[in-house]
């Protein structure tokens, strides 16, 4: 239960959505669950693949923004290459790389191949062998002895081909990262990479996919801002796969119309444009409010999102933007900054203090 316990909350919500594919029936259950721990425990207990590799999303999104992560624009790549033949060549090009150059070669396991499904990303998740250690533990005769281990190193990679950026997870920092980034290149993407640093965060569209609707302890309420009503009243979507075409999707403005997710659930659009086939590029989120004492019409809010991270946040109103943000953020679109997460981390543990 403790693995139950770990996603239990919006952070591991996300994560199992982010894991499963768009049209997973988990999608259509979580609304009728009670809690995020019942939602977990679903998910655990019926597809317990995919718990897995939503703990292995989860993991990667809590050590974002923290020692060893790096987030870098590498260009365009929206052909990656991840066939077992490619991760075979760069298991043997980073134990290469990782060994000392005297001393045995080490040893490198691609151990993940995940599609985050919510933000259009793949994750890798790599071990390569480091410095041997000596263990003390108990053996069969209940007495104290020393075992000589190899213990693996650990190292992430998301990669957002839509947005071309890249974001590392690995102890050493930069010197690792520099030892990564030109074998990911030659193997993964066959190209050479020229890394640059992010300075705007990106969102993540994909998670538009799901809707409107905030879940348990969701720090915004709408209904307090007097919003009527919120739709997806434009959305752009790029394909995945050769041709890399874009599609745009615009019904009409009436805040009574069908917004974008109800036109293509409409013309049985699901299984084709909003699959795991295809990313959203750039979305507007409109806000329709409720009159003004005896005003016959509210306003209306249109947020403006484009996956690379431009927006038009910084033109709305103090109280327009906070309420935007709080909405991106309680949908998972918008990611918290490196300054809020810090102040809700907690002390490294001993394992991290040793890195």
């Amino acid at each position: 239960m403790r693995r139950v316990h770990d996603l239990a909350n919006k952070r591991g919500v996300d994560a199992l959505r982010n894991a499963a594919q768009p049209d997973a029936s988990l999608h259509e259950d979580f609304p009728q669950l009670s809690s995020d721990a019942e939602r977990a425990l679903w998910v655990m207990a019926n597809w317990p693949d995919l718990f897995e590799a939503a703990e292995a999303i989860y993991a990667f999104n809590l050590g974002a923004g923290k020692r060893g992560w790096k987030r870098l624009k590498i260009g365009s790549c929206e052909n990656l290459f991840h066939d077992q033949s490619d991760l075979s060549a760069l298991e043997l090009a980073l134990a290469t790389e990782f060994s000392p150059k005297k001393g045995t070669p080490r040893a490198c396991q691609v151990t993940d191949v995940l599609d985050r499904h919510l933000d259009g990303g793949l994750q890798l998740g790599i071990l390569i062998e480091d410095n041997a250690q000596r263990k003390l533990e108990f053996g069969e005769d209940n007495r104290t002895h020393w075992r000589d281990i190899r213990p693996p190193m650990e190292i992430d990679i998301v990669i957002y081909p839509v947005t071309g950026v890249i974001e590392l997870m690995a102890p050493g920092g930069a010197k690792a990262h520099h030892k990564l980034l030109p074998h990911l290149g030659k193997h993964i993407f066959r190209t050479s990479l020229k890394p640059q640093d992010v300075v705007t965060p990106m969102f993540y569209l994909n998670r538009l996919r799901d809707g409107f609707e905030l879940f348990d302890d969701s720090q915004v309420d709408p209904a307090f801002h007097r919003v009527e009503r919120i739709r997806l009243s434009q959305a752009k979507l790029r394909a995945n796969t050769s041709p890399h075409c874009d599609y745009l999707i615009k019904p009409t403005g009436d805040k009574n119309a069908p917004d974008v997710l109800a036109c293509v659930k409409a013309h049985h659009l699901g299984n084709s444009l909003l699959s795991n086939g295809f990313n959203i590029l750039d979305a507007v989120v409109s806000l329709y409010f409720l009159p003004n004492g005896n005003g016959k019409a509210g306003r209306v809010l249109h947020i403006e999102i484009k996956q690379s991270g431009i927006s038009n946040l910084r033109d709305l109103d103090e109280a327009d933007a906070k309420l935007a943000e709080s909405l991106l953020l309680a949908w998972g679109v918008m990611q918290p900054t490196i300054a809020e997460k810090a102040s809700e981390s907690v002390e490294p543990t001993p394992a991290e203090v040793a890195y």
